[in-house]
């Protein structure tokens, strides 16, 4: 077909409802990689990108491989030389124990079994707080929240977005996931105008938190309901 497979491989440790691997006897939490497809790294036409920031928590190194066909890696490396000098060497070789396999099994236990429990509290947390959640996150740590049972102007993502960081609470808007070329569209009309994506990524303490600050803010609006333009004309 004449195309390039660029594969973004950051969240590939973030996976929390697949079997487990057995290999040289032991057992390995799953994971999932487009690797399992490449048959000759030089001939298939597969990039793959991965590093520190997101699976070993260290986004400061600001260290990221590549697998890839040998020409593809060897002009990668060049415009890296060129562009910035390259990566950090004593970062770089500050990580290479994070590289060793037992240690990646280990800590990736580790990882989906506590992002496998924030996940399932935010879940349960937002279902009490009347927020809907149509697709349960299997993977990363997101959640694609539905807003739309909540009492107006919160069921408007940007009010929610606005109110939410009145209590010190972040969420991202769905629009600013919506693809709106040249914003031909208004927002009003974005079929993501209704939802947020919340992360669990923080500690449990700060989920906790931010649960119970939400709370208090929807709780007012259910008392205190009215439509997203006369709570912009009274925020203007």
């Amino acid at each position: 077909l004449g195309l390039a497979l660029l594969m973004d491989e950051f969240y590939s440790h973030y996976y929390y409802d697949g079997e487990t691997d057995d290999h040289d006897g032991k057992s390995w939490p799953k994971t999932v990689s487009s690797a399992s497809f490449v048959e000759d790294v030089n001939e298939d036409p597969v990039v793959i990108v991965n590093g520190l920031t997101k699976n070993w928590r260290c986004p400061g190194f600001r260290v990221c491989w590549i697998v890839a066909p040998k020409s593809i890696c060897e002009m990668l490396s060049s415009a890296g030389s060129f562009l910035d000098g390259g990566a950090n060497a004593p970062l770089q070789k500050l990580a290479l124990p994070l590289m060793e396999m037992e240690f990646i099994r280990q800590d990736t236990w580790a990882l989906q079994k506590s992002f496998r429990g924030k996940r399932d509290f935010l879940l349960a947390e937002l279902e009490k707080l009347g927020i809907k959640v149509n697709w349960v996150p299997t993977a990363t740590f997101y959640v694609w929240a539905d807003l739309s049972d909540l009492p107006p102007p919160l069921n408007d993502c940007l009010v929610f977005l606005e109110e939410c960081c009145k209590h010190k609470v972040i969420c991202v808007p769905g629009v600013f996931f919506d693809l709106n070329p040249r914003q031909v569209r208004h927002l009003k009309e974005s079929k993501s105008i209704n939802y947020v994506r919340f992360s669990y990524g923080p500690r449990m303490e700060n989920l906790v938190k931010g649960v119970a600050s939400m709370k208090k803010m929807i709780d007012y609006w259910r008392q205190n309901s009215t439509s997203a333009g006369n709570y912009a004309y009274a925020n203007l």
